[in-house]
């Protein structure tokens, strides 16, 4: 089911409630409002046919001829039906409407004249609303009803006034309305449904476009962009946010693509120069001189080979695949001097100058570990590119709410057209090319690799035949057990260099 049927019949199925719910509220309002109006048409009949009996000492009297003018309207167009009989049942008076048949020989009519209660009551039929009330003498007694003859009229004990409303025209509109509101309902929803499929339609129709573009895409053509609709609507955003998406992961398979060529080429030649001297071992017999150099020779290849290929695997390694040490919090300017003990041995080290403040702390929340190779990568860059005796500054602070350290060296520098491309896997400088300097472009990119990692950023700052200045930066961290903290990574970085 598509997406746009899914809202048209969601939307459908919301309209169709509240129609229903609409509809009912409306018929049961009706209802109510024609019942209150045949219960008012009676009692008003009940009132009008009670008023033309008088009542007196000498007993009941019906006045049909002085009140006749108030009985001619109760006809109702031969909708209401009344009967006056004495307390013995007998009929007195009654309507003459073609429906005063009909309502006399109800059964429920018939029950109340021949068993008279004396009492008011009210009823319901399955066509009538009816109603009985009692008119009595002064002097009545409920066990005698007999009439009484005088020269100027019948005098009765007690009249009963039995009228009903027949209840056929509100029923017959009561159904029409429910035929209308039917109809109506029926209109509105169908009509809603070709109109809502029509702007459901038109409303998606940049997603299905979307959806076409993307089906587009594949690895080999990464420049395919999602068509970008001018609505300022969500859509809109969505389009561009995915284009922007695509503009990355192109971007990633370009660089990936590049990098995996430079690797092919970067290890082909170590490959290509230990196959080169085996091949010539093997020519004719060697000396044992001959062939240690050659084992010699093979073995530096080798081990160039293997920090080549764990350098690759480092850069490779996707991030959320990386399982970076547990990273914990230090002082930077005492970590400094005791990760540089493990320089004692190279030929630079006295030309390595510390400068750290002697009083601030530096907390910084890194693998000291990590930290220390990406700093040794540093310091190797360092004196690769300078000349011996030249000072390599070593120093750490804090500006702007960060924690810092920079290496600096007094080498060649690097060309500002190069600067762009210096974190970048295999790439060299032109003078690093052209001094013959060994590497193959690979430190400077894990050291960017573990900044970032750090959650913190690497940076150059180069002048050409003026030297580099890398500068590593941390964000702040506070620390309340900032001594405990320090004593253990002293312990743990000496273990490390032991």
């Amino acid at each position: 089911m598509t997406l746009s049927t899914r809202l048209l019949a969601f939307f459908l199925a919301m309209l169709g409630v509240v129609l229903i719910g609409f509809s009912t509220a409306l018929y049961l309002l009706a209802e109510n409002y024609l019942h209150r109006q045949v219960n008012d048409r009676l009692e008003t009949v009940l009132h009008t046919v009670s008023g033309a009996i008088e009542t007196g000492t000498d007993g009941v009297e019906w006045e049909p001829v002085e009140r006749q003018q108030n009985l001619r309207p109760l006809t109702f167009d031969d909708e209401v039906a009344w009967i006056v009989a004495d307390g013995k049942g007998q009929i007195v008076a009654r309507s003459n409407g073609s429906m005063t048949d009909s309502f006399l020989y109800d059964p429920a009519t018939s029950r109340h004249l021949d068993e008279p209660q004396h009492d008011d009551s009210r009823w319901s039929t399955a066509t009538w609303k009816a109603g009985q009330c009692w008119i009595h003498s002064n002097e009545h007694n409920a066990k005698q009803s007999h009439a009484s003859q005088q020269d100027d009229g019948t005098f009765y004990n007690s009249l009963s006034i039995t009228a009903g409303v027949t209840l056929r025209p509100m029923r017959e509109t009561l159904k029409r309305l429910a035929y209308v509101l039917i109809a109506l309902s029926l209109t509105i929803w169908v009509s809603v449904f070709f109109v809502g499929r029509y702007v459901c339609y038109r409303a998606l129709s940049p997603v299905r476009r979307m959806a076409l573009a993307t089906s587009e895409i594949n690895i080999d053509d990464l420049s395919v962009r999602l068509p970008i609709p001018k609505s300022k609507d969500e859509l809109e955003e969505l389009s561009r946010a995915f284009n922007k998406m695509l503009d990355r992961l192109q971007l990633s398979f370009e660089q990936q693509r590049r990098f995996t060529g430079d690797a092919s080429h970067q290890l082909r030649t170590p490959l290509t120069a230990i196959l080169g001297q085996v091949d010539v071992a093997l020519r004719r017999e060697r000396t044992a001189d001959e062939y240690q150099r050659t084992l010699t020779t093979v073995h530096e290849r080798a081990t160039h080979l293997a920090q080549m290929v764990e350098a690759l695997l480092f850069l490779a390694r996707a991030d959320a695949d990386s399982q970076m040490p547990v990273s914990e919090t230090f002082d930077l300017a005492t970590w400094m001097p005791i990760h540089l003990e493990t320089w004692n041995q190279h030929p630079r080290f006295k030309d390595i100058k510390v400068e750290s403040p002697a009083s601030q702390r530096l907390d910084v929340l890194v693998q000291p570990i990590l930290l220390g190779e990406l700093l040794d990568i540093l310091l190797d860059n360092a004196c690769k590119f300078s000349e011996p005796g030249t000072p390599i500054n070593l120093q750490c602070g804090q500006s702007h709410q960060q924690n810092w350290m920079t290496v600096e060296d007094q080498g060649c520098g690097i060309d500002a057209a190069e600067i762009g491309d210096v974190f970048k896997p295999f790439s060299r400088t032109s003078e690093s090319r052209r001094r013959g300097v060994d590497g193959v472009g690979l430190g400077l990119s894990i050291a960017k690799r573990l900044a970032e990692r750090f959650g913190g950023d690497l940076m150059v700052e180069t002048e050409r035949q003026h030297g580099c200045c890398f500068k590593l930066s941390f964000p702040t961290t506070n620390s309340h057990d900032g001594d405990a903290l320090k004593s253990k990574w002293i312990e743990t970085i000496k273990d490390s260099t032991a």
